[in-house]
């Protein structure tokens, strides 16, 4: 078994193979080409099996920028994963998930997130549970925009997106660094609208919703508790929907969650993390698994919005 870095000349194979391993549907080879183009993307992280000269496996390790105990934190997220259905169960995923470990280290990455099996990935070091997710429920006002008004994202917003990111998120747990490119704040999922909210010209928030879920919000930024109470009632003016509330997928440290009351946030076992040696996500995972201190809470980059 040879496993290395990809090369330009694997694409077409590693899509072939990721199609093959998932009930023949393009999802998760389409969500590798996107991740791909990320400016954090990291080739030398993106594995294949070679068996006879063949790719039989792939694992792809995307850098990411994860906030934890006030601190940023360089980990990699294990997403997706694939081994060919002819060679599965012959231990290709495990010796494809332990190189991708030592790489990773071996380039300063502190740990490992990931959405996954809770038997199988606490065999490599994950932790189950240790994130989750968070929500805040909040009456459907339609009274309250004031002078915030809406529209879509443009290149030139990337900057204050991102400074908006930093102050919402900044205290969350886990929480992921979206990036600073447009491409990053804007999802691949046509149902998916990304929405930026301006007062006075400036921007003070920004929302993603699935046209399905209107009043479920996937990413809710505001600047002040007065632009995130202006922004729960644009989102109501603004659609047909005769709904009383809207679930915000607030963290008990976000930023906006004094504006409205408490938030809730909860575990589940498919969420793991796994530390490379790193004293700040043992830390961590210490005072989560005692019940020391709440879960952080993960948003995924918007590729894995296809899903």
């Amino acid at each position: 078994m040879n496993i290395r870095s990809e090369v330009f000349s694997d694409y077409a194979v590693i899509g072939a193979l990721h199609a093959r391993a998932f009930d023949n549907r393009a999802t998760e080879a389409i969500i590798v080409a996107l991740l791909r183009q990320r400016r954090s993307f990291d080739p030398e992280l993106s594995l294949v099996a070679e068996r006879d000269g063949h790719i039989v496996g792939h694992a792809l390790f995307s850098p990411q920028r994860m906030r934890l105990l006030e601190q940023t934190v360089p980990v990699v997220n294990l997403a997706p994963i694939a081994v060919d259905p002819a060679y599965q169960g012959q231990g290709i995923g495990s010796q494809l998930i332990m190189e991708g470990h030592r790489l990773a280290a071996a380039k300063g990455y502190q740990g490992s997130v990931l959405l996954g099996h809770p038997d199988y990935y606490p065999r490599f070091g994950y932790q189950t549970g240790a994130f989750g997710v968070s929500e805040l429920v909040v009456p459907c006002e339609k009274r309250g925009a004031g002078t915030v008004c809406m529209r879509k994202p443009i290149y030139e917003d990337v900057p204050a997106l991102h400074a908006l990111w930093e102050h919402e998120e900044g205290a969350v747990d886990a929480a992921l660094d979206p990036g600073t490119d447009l491409l990053d704040w804007l999802s691949p999922n046509p149902t998916i609208q990304a929405t930026v909210y301006t007062r006075e010209g400036e921007i003070v928030g920004y929302t993603r919703t699935h046209s399905k879920e209107p009043t479920k919000p996937l990413v809710f930024l505001a600047q002040d508790h007065e632009a995130a109470r202006a922004i729960v009632a644009i989102m109501a003016c603004s659609s047909n929907i005769s709904e009383e509330e809207y679930v915000l997928p607030l963290h008990p440290s976000s930023a906006s969650t004094p504006a409205f009351g408490a938030a809730t946030c909860t575990t589940w076992k498919a969420a793991m993390m796994c530390s490379f040696g790193s004293e700040i996500i043992e830390a961590y995972l210490s005072m989560v698994q005692h019940k020391q201190r709440a879960p952080g809470r993960v948003i995924w980059p918007v590729a894995f919005e296809l899903e």
